[in-house]
């Protein structure tokens, strides 16, 4: 660290072993976790290279994120370099006078004539403070990584932290924070030897001794990104309460978690192995991301860290979610999965796309029902990750959606391949109704005597005045000729702010016509609006009159007793 307040480091690489002329390194141009290119080669300056004895060698920059090396003798060849190391919030790099975050893709070149190779790195920074990563540590600031792929995905956190430990079983879990924050250690402790035994259940094993739970706290932090056998995650300073906060940062621990099995022991075609130059596509990032965040709020509840009321609310905003985005029957998960890498703007990815996160998590889910169904309840979702597990952790090819219904099949005794058509490559529906009386459960509307209008936009607060965000296809305002950045101003003749706007879409009458006044382009214009009928958000109860079958479903799932949702029974 030479400059800390202007986030400023330099650093050293040595090569050894050159035989080659020519010898190419690179840095990665995006980060393993996050599927987007950061052009992380931005943020190098003053590079040079040298020889054992000091000599300095030519060197010619290839491409944005290669540079070529003239090698005159072969063995060691250095490269040094300055890094700005201020991209906090995407989590690849951040310094001040307080710590060093280090994700290795922006930071760290490598040569893919070495990746495979052992290596070292050694941190020059101040002696008080701790440095902590995934890796083996044999002394204070040195850390030992068996290639660079496992260097690329142990992050390193260096600076003055909070830091505790618990050990579970064979594994010793290691919390280091990072800022002020509203956080109680003791129970983060508890709720992560909870997460521990529900993991176990499905995986029965740990593909590491030590797991690193890294956190950064501060103003308005968000977000987190899974590794080998560690993770950072991103919290507001006051998120770990009130209880409804922290239910959400205890979800984002148990999804990173979740990824070290599925994602980082076994993960599709096409993200295995990486390539730290290009976009990596796969048609089942629905699979890695999907049901990882199907898992995660069922594994919270099962340890008891969610009640089953909660996590049946979260289920219901979810399908709300769902119901309510047009791009569901737009975009299928196949192509969701694949198209990942590219950015629309939030209008466009409302209409026309769907989250792998989201629909993948349903889908899960209703595959899941699947499975217990033609299986007399006697297998699972839990079952299929086991297997891909024990058949593609750690193998160097990935697998594919062939691989996955083999397993179906080998596992049901039945082909999933409608299903796949219909689902994961076609765009059809979810059946709620059926999902959900498949463990005894139902809708009921949370205002059933109400029918609130609609006019189908989002709308955000841009200094007091009313911003559309988004705008529903085919929808009212869609229909008027409104569109996202526009700016509502007057309803039948009245002025209406951030303040007011609510009250007047919900007096307007449901199928009556209505002047709407509002700027595009900074032009100002008038439009005619039909209200609609909104959609109804509706809550998840239990079915009054059960099956002793729907009831043994749902508590195979949850592991909550049914009994536990009947008013009259509790």
């Amino acid at each position: 660290v030479t400059d800390a307040n202007h986030h400023l480091a330099e650093v050293e690489v040595e090569f050894t072993g050159v035989q080659t002329q020519d010898f190419e390194v690179k840095l990665p141009v995006w980060r393993s976790g996050k599927y987007k290119i950061l052009d992380l080669a931005k943020n190098i300056r003053y590079f040079s290279v040298s020889d054992a004895q000091g000599k300095q060698l030519r060197w010619q920059k290839k491409d944005k994120n290669s540079w070529n090396i003239i090698v005159n003798t072969p063995g060691v060849v250095k490269v040094k370099y300055q890094i700005y190391a201020n991209q906090l919030t995407d989590r690849v790099s951040h310094i001040d006078a307080t710590h060093a975050f280090i994700d290795a893709s922006g930071v760290f070149l490598y040569s893919e004539s070495q990746r495979d190779k052992a290596l070292t790195v050694k941190l020059n920074v101040p002696e008080q403070w701790r440095s902590i990563s995934g890796m083996e540590s044999g002394y204070k600031h040195l850390f030992s990584a068996k290639n660079y792929d496992q260097l690329v995905d142990s992050p390193i956190e260096s600076g003055v932290h909070q830091y505790d430990s618990i050990q579970v079983d064979q594994q010793l879990y290691e919390i280091v924070i990072w800022g002020k924050g509203n956080y109680d250690m003791q129970r983060i402790k508890a709720d992560i030897e909870k997460l521990h035994f529900q993991a176990k259940v499905i995986w029965k094993s740990f593909p590491f001794k030590r797991y690193v739970f890294m956190i950064h706290t501060g103003d308005n932090l968000r977000g987190a990104t899974e590794h080998i056998n560690s993770t950072i995650i991103h919290v507001d300073r006051f998120g770990f309460s009130p209880d409804e906060k922290y239910r959400k940062i205890i979800g984002t621990f148990a999804h990173e978690f979740i990824h070290t099995w599925n994602v980082k022991s076994y993960r599709p075609a096409g993200i295995s192995p990486y390539d730290y130059s290009n976009e990596n596509y796969s048609d089942l990032l629905w699979i890695a991301e999907g049901t990882t965040s199907y898992f995660d709020n069922l594994l919270a509840t099962r340890a008891g860290i969610y009640s089953i009321e909660q996590y049946l609310e979260i289920l219901a905003e979810d399908i709300y979610r769902y119901q309510t985005k047009p791009g569901t029957k737009v975009m299928s998960l196949k192509e969701s999965s694949f198209d990942t890498w590219l950015n629309n703007d939030n209008n466009r990815m409302h209409n026309t796309t769907v989250s792998i996160y989201l629909k993948g998590s349903l889908v899960s889910w209703l595959m899941d029902k699947h499975i217990r169904e033609l299986t007399s309840n006697r297998k699972n979702l839990e079952d299929l990750h086991y297997l891909l597990y024990k058949k593609y952790g750690n193998q160097k090819d990935g697998y594919t959606a062939f691989h996955v219904k083999q397993l179906l099949k080998k596992l049901t005794g039945q082909d999933f391949s409608e299903f796949w058509k219909e689902y994961v490559e076609g765009t059809k529906l979810i059946d709620f109704d059926e999902l959900l009386s498949f463990y005894g459960l139902q809708f009921e509307p949370i205002k059933p005597d109400e029918q609130q209008p609609s006019i189908g936009v989002r709308l955000k607060d841009n200094n007091g005045l009313v911003q559309i965000i988004t705008v529903d296809s085919n929808g009212p305002a869609w229909l008027a000729g409104l569109a996202a950045g526009d700016t509502i101003i007057a309803i039948d003749g009245l002025q209406v702010n951030m303040g007011t706007i609510q009250n007047h879409i919900e007096n307007l009458v449901i199928g009556q016509s209505y002047s709407v006044h509002y700027f595009s382009q900074g032009v100002l214009k008038k439009t005619t609006i039909k209200s609609i009928k909104a959609a109804v958000e509706s809550k998840i109860v239990a079915i009054d009159k059960t099956t002793i079958k729907q009831r043994i479903h749902f508590e195979s799932w949850s592991k909550h007793a049914f009994k536990s949702l009947l008013k009259s029974e509790t």
